[in-house]
């Protein structure tokens, strides 16, 4: 078993396949849906304006904890 990933609209409750999965014509598959959805969900309010915190002191450098 193998698994592939397209996108495809829905017309008429019927997908059309790609056409480079041909050999998957005439057989038996399962079929998993997963819907894109277009709409956006609002960022949480301050995610735009975070808040300082002054005693906030870095204890390294990014470089230098991969280099560990």
């Amino acid at each position: 078993m193998y698994a592939i990933e397209f996108e495809a609209d829905v017309h008429n409750n019927t997908i059309q396949i790609p056409i480079e999965y041909k050999e998957l014509e005439a057989k038996h598959i399962k079929v998993f849906i997963v819907e894109v959805s277009n709409t956006q969900k609002n960022l949480p309010a301050g995610f735009l304006n975070p808040v300082s915190v002054n005693s906030y002191k870095d204890i390294t450098k990014r470089d230098d904890l991969y280099d560990r």
